[in-house]
């Protein structure tokens, strides 16, 4: 059996260069590498603290938050992360009354709670969706409260209603995430005024909806 011709080592060395070279460039142009390496967000909830908390307003009014997990799964940081509204469904009929709204993060200066956020590696920040004001037993969506914001539809929502929130976090450098936010107001039976306990709320969420 005859020995196999190489031929020159260089020229094979060269050609595999040259093969490892395109596959680096298809790689760029398709940016694979950035799908890669680039940030991923993911959506969280669960019924239990932190994504639902009770608490107090600064004029003492007790309140109760439905909150959404966003965290960066990615190996970079996302930027520019914001949280908005897309859709809304209140016993099965879609709502066209009701506009886009852009929703406030949490654990920030109010003044700044709706500026875009920046998610580095692994860090999970939270998105305020909903506010329960427990004495008038009704939900409200957590957007702007400022004095010259009219966006031309109630932002409160009927408590005996079913409703399916669209939601969605938007980056300058990553894939936008959305999923539905299912909320139930269920009242919670008498209790003697000494125990008394405010109403319970139901919600369901599939954080992998696109």
């Amino acid at each position: 059996m005859g020995a196999v011709e190489w031929g020159p080592v260089s020229a094979w060395v060269a050609a595999v260069a040259t093969i490892l070279a395109t596959i680096v460039a298809l790689l760029v142009a398709f940016h694979i590498t950035d799908r890669v390496r680039g940030p991923r967000l993911r959506f969280t909830f669960e019924q239990s603290e932190p994504w639902c908390r009770r608490g107090a307003l600064s004029d003492g009014r007790q309140v109760f938050w439905v909150r959404i997990g966003v965290e960066n799964v990615g190996q970079e940081s996302a930027r520019g992360c914001v949280g908005r509204l897309i859709g809304l469904t209140t016993d099965g009929l879609t709502r066209a009354d009701v506009d886009p709204l852009q929703l406030r993060w949490a654990a920030v200066p109010r003044s700044r709670s709706f500026n875009p956020v920046d998610l580095r590696r692994d860090q999970r920040e939270f998105l305020n969706v909903l506010v329960l004001n427990e004495h008038e037993a009704r939900w409200r969506i957590v957007t702007f409260e400022d004095p010259d914001f009219d966006p031309g539809f109630s932002t409160n929502l009927e408590p005996a209603s079913e409703h399916i929130l669209r939601l969605a976090v938007f980056a300058d450098n990553a894939p936008n995430r959305a999923a539905p936010l299912r909320q139930r107001y269920v009242p919670a039976p008498p209790k003697p005024a000494l125990n008394a306990r405010p109403e319970t709320t139901n919600s369901t969420f599939t954080p992998g909806a696109r």
